[in-house]
């Protein structure tokens, strides 16, 4: 007869005496009134219930550092805000002449007004439309507002574009006068760009515009290029009041930090 294969045997073994051990245990609690203890024999335990057991416990440790702010030196005081400053400066300006009307007549007079430096052909424009501050000084305006659609300067020679609708509002008088406020104060006025302006010509609804001329005691003709000796004729006063202008300049300054 073969042996067994002893790795069966060893189990077999085995499970005899843990059955052995369970039914001693079995006993023991099945006698309530016997309360003796039966010895057994430590060899008779299975090996898997003899094998210790180890536990290994893992210990984390968190550090926390808090970092300070530098501690603030007695008697120092945090600098102060900006302050700011209000400064009144002169405009860098550029004085143009501009020819307005003495009263109701077809008398001129030429006024000197300050405007910033280069002043462009539609400041002009404006200073000719403007009723500001006239009246004081007797003189009026017959520019009216957009009576000039545009200025254009070319070659010293400045086309002046007129608004026909504006045109048929005004009377005779009143085209006159204000013909001779624009040729006496463009011909006076020298562009950024081009230089002075010598001659001046009017153009309306894409037409040339022939314009009453008092040196010649009459109307110019269509290719003509006024001048201003044209109308000098109408000026009664050579000496022009001036009007200033000033700009409020704000500049923030910052606190010296030094002492």
């Amino acid at each position: 007869m073969t042996d067994p294969n002893p790795r069966v045997a060893r189990r077999t073994a085995a499970l005899v005496a843990l059955m052995a051990f369970v039914s001693v245990v079995v006993a023991a609690c099945g006698l309530p009134t016997d309360e003796r203890v039966t010895p057994y024999n430590v060899d008779d335990i299975p090996d898997q219930l003899t094998e210790q057991t180890t536990t290994t416990t893992s210990t984390t440790t968190t550090t926390t550092t808090t970092t300070m702010p530098p501690p603030t030196v007695p008697g120092e005081t945090a600098p102060p805000p900006p302050s700011s400053t209000t400064t009144t400066l002169p405009a860098q300006v550029e004085p143009i002449t501009v020819y307005y009307t003495i009263g109701s007549s077809d008398d001129l007079s030429p006024l000197e007004v300050n405007r910033r430096q280069n002043p462009s052909t539609q400041e002009v424009v404006a200073a000719l439309e403007s009723t500001t501050g006239l009246s004081a000084l007797g003189l009026r305006t017959s520019v009216r507002p957009g009576l000039i659609v545009d200025v254009v300067p070319e070659r010293g020679v400045a086309t002046i574009i007129l608004d026909p609708t504006v045109l048929d509002r005004m009377s005779e008088a009143q085209q006159r006068r204000a013909i001779a406020q624009m040729v006496l104060t463009f011909t006076s006025f020298r562009t950024p760009d081009q230089g002075n302006i010598a001659f001046v010509t009017f153009e309306s609804d894409g037409e040339p515009y022939v314009v009453f001329v008092p040196a010649v005691d009459d109307m110019s003709g269509p290719d003509d290029l006024l001048a201003f000796d044209d109308f000098a004729d109408l000026i009664v006063s050579s000496s022009a009041a001036t009007e200033t202008t000033t700009t409020t300049t704000t500049t923030t300054v910052a606190p010296s930090q030094d002492g």
